[in-house]
């Protein structure tokens, strides 16, 4: 059985001193650090926050930056596709002058060749049909 004497009092003030001086000592320091260490954390996630949302703004900028880019490209690039469209047409159609310039005096000196052979030809025919009727007669035509 428990006697309640002096050393239960004494126990008692023992005890409260212990757990004032606990209090003191480890729980209070305790309890402040974590305090802090809750505010760093919640300011920490603050900052987080607002760097993902900046982040974010950053990215759709950047996308919008590159689509914008994209587009730009793509007009620049169907200009120059014209560009050189128009540059091809009259190129093609320079060479076709020329060509048909060079073709004209190709022609010309062909006809004038023709006529040439064909004057030849003419004067050598005779000559070669009175021989060619000559052999086939046996006999010389006058």
């Amino acid at each position: 059985m428990i006697d309640i004497d002096w050393t239960l009092f004494a126990q008692l003030v023992n005890f409260l001193v212990l757990v004032f001086l606990l209090n003191m000592v480890l729980f209070r320091p305790i309890r402040n650090s974590m305090k802090e260490r809750q505010a760093r954390m919640a300011a920490q996630e603050a900052e987080v926050g607002s760097l993902m949302d900046q982040g974010q703004g950053i990215g759709a900028e950047i996308a919008d930056n590159l689509a914008q880019a994209r587009r730009d490209a793509l007009s620049l690039k169907e200009g120059l596709r014209q560009e050189g469209a128009q540059a091809e047409t009259s190129l093609l159609e320079a060479v076709k002058k020329e060509v048909d310039a060079e073709w004209v005096k190709v022609e010309g000196k062909i006809k004038a060749d023709m006529a040439k052979a064909r004057k030849a030809l003419k004067t050598q025919a005779q000559s070669f049909a009175q021989m060619l009727a000559s052999k086939i007669l046996g006999r010389e035509l006058s």
